[in-house]
């Protein structure tokens, strides 16, 4: 489950649960959208998510390094991880994906003020093809972010990219 808050220019995004392929494209576009309205700080709380895919960990960096926008004054985003677990933390850490990122103990952590109302994300219906897109552009992502992920997701790349006909 992915919810939000918003106080701009700070975005509290909680992930609960795993945060995997099935959510991934719902987590880019709701980032996507928020940064097109001016959001420029995501904290990401993920005390309650217990796992994360590489497919989520490929689409969080490639967010993490998204350029500004054409004419924005308003610079790159910046993500802060609140309290991911040892698995999470070790896995982000493993790719190459923590060192892009700020990462806070909960009690130093900005968190939503009580005025503030969180929405859960829906999840969209994603097509087979739209889900391996993601799949596709996350790992090479991870590729290119790190020698040992290429060797890590090469055969992974392979496989979708003949799925999508060698894109």
């Amino acid at each position: 489950m992915i919810s939000v808050a918003i106080e701009p220019p700070n975005a509290f995004v909680k992930i609960a649960g795993r945060a995997a392929v099935e959510g991934s494209r719902d987590f880019k576009a709701l980032i996507l959208q928020l940064r097109a309205k001016g959001i420029r700080h995501f904290i990401l709380d993920l005390r309650d998510c217990f796992l994360m895919d590489s497919t989520f960990s490929g689409v969080l960096a490639g967010l993490v390094e998204l350029p500004p926008p054409p004419g924005s004054s308003n610079g790159a985003i910046r993500f802060t991880l609140v309290q991911p677990n040892e698995r999470v933390a070790d896995l982000l850490d493993n790719l190459g994906v923590l060192a892009l990122i700020e990462r806070l103990d909960l009690e130093n952590a900005p968190m939503p003020g009580a005025q503030t109302v969180a929405h859960e994300i829906q999840r969209a219906d994603h097509s087979k093809v739209e889900v391996a897109e993601c799949c596709l552009e996350a790992h090479r992502i991870l590729m290119a972010l790190k020698p040992e992920n290429a060797a890590k997701f090469r055969a992974v790349e392979q496989i979708l990219s003949a799925q999508l006909g060698g894109r």
